[in-house]
C-alpha cells in the first residue's frame, strides 16, 4: 500500500501539466527518488503548523506532501527536527485527499563565486537517501561546492540526499559514486543549502559544528550555502 501511494505521487508530480519543471532540475526531484523526510510547516502569520513529508528539493525550491492544503503566496517556516528555513508557498496540487506543495528556499541571492579548494578532515555524519533508512558516513574532504564521503553503501548519481552532521544539516546531490577497497564508496555530493539549528545563549557554550565552521569561514559568500538560522 506505501509503495502504491509513493508510486501515485511520483505519477502526479511527472504527468501534472500545472507543474512545469526544468529537465535539468528533474534529477534532484521527488518524483524519481523521493527522500520521505518528516517536517512541519508552520504558517508565519497564524503560526498554525501542518505535519508534512518533504519528498525532495530543487536548487531554491522543495516538494511536501501535506494532508490539508497551504494555497500559494503564503509565508511559511519548514521544520526539520531542530533545523528550519522559511520560504514562500508557491504550488499546491491536490489527489487523493493529499496535497503536494513546493516552497522556496529563501537563502539564495547572486552567482557563485569561483571554485575554492577542497579542506580535508574526518568527520562523522548521517546521510539520508531516497527509498532507504539513515546510513552512518565519514566526510572525508568539503569545498564551497561540495562534500567528498565514505559511505558502506553505493550512491546513485544525480539522486538527492540530505547529511546531518554536529549542528549542520544540509540538502545536496550526489555528483559521482566508486567503489573504494573493503566494500566502501566515495562519493561526491554538491551542496545545495546548508541549516543550522538556534545560536545559543551567550551564556551557553556553542556546540561543535566543524561542517558548519570550515563552510562559515572559507565559503560563507557562496550565496547558496548561506544558513538560516531557526526564530525563537
Amino acid at each position: 500500500m506505501q509503495q502504491r501511494q509513493q508510486e501515485d505521487k511520483r505519477d502526479f508530480v511527472l504527468n501534472d501539466p500545472a507543474h512545469n519543471l526544468e529537465a535539468d532540475d528533474a534529477a534532484h526531484w521527488a518524483s524519481d527518488c523521493p527522500l520521505q523526510i518528516d517536517v512541519s510547516v508552520v504558517d508565519v502569520l497564524s503560526d498554525y503548523t501542518v505535519r508534512g513529508v518533504l519528498v525532495g528539493f530543487t536548487p531554491g525550491e522543495v516538494a511536501v506532501w501535506v494532508d490539508e492544503e497551504i494555497p500559494p503566496g503564503r509565508a511559511v517556516s519548514v521544520h526539520l527536527n531542530e533545523f528550519s528555513f522559511e520560504g514562500q508557498t508557491l504550488y499546491c496540487g491536490s489527489k487523493e485527499g493529499q496535497h503536494e506543495v513546493h516552497i522556496s528556499i529563501d537563502d539564495m541571492a547572486g552567482a557563485r563565486m569561483r571554485r575554492t579548494p577542497r579542506f580535508p578532515m574526518t568527520v562523522p555524519a548521517e546521510l539520508m537517501q531516497p527509498n532507504a533508512g539513515p546510513v552512518e558516513i565519514t566526510i572525508r574532504d568539503i569545498s564551497r561546492d561540495g562534500m567528498g564521503i565514505e559511505s558502506p553503501v553505493s550512491l546513485e548519481t544525480g539522486h538527492p540526499v540530505a547529511v546531518v552532521s554536529g549542528q549542520a544539516f544540509v540538502f545536496a546531490v550526489v555528483r559521482y559514486c566508486e567503489p573504494l577497497p573493503g566494500g566502501k564508496f566515495r562519493a561526491g555530493v554538491e551542496m545545495h543549502h546548508l541549516f543550522e539549528p538556534p545560536k545559543p545563549a551567550e551564556s551557553e557554550p556553542a556546540p561543535s559544528n566543524t561542517v558548519r565552521e570550515v563552510v562559515g569561514r572559507w565559503f560563507w559568500r557562496k550565496p547558496e550555502l548561506q544558513a538560516r538560522r531557526q526564530t525563537a
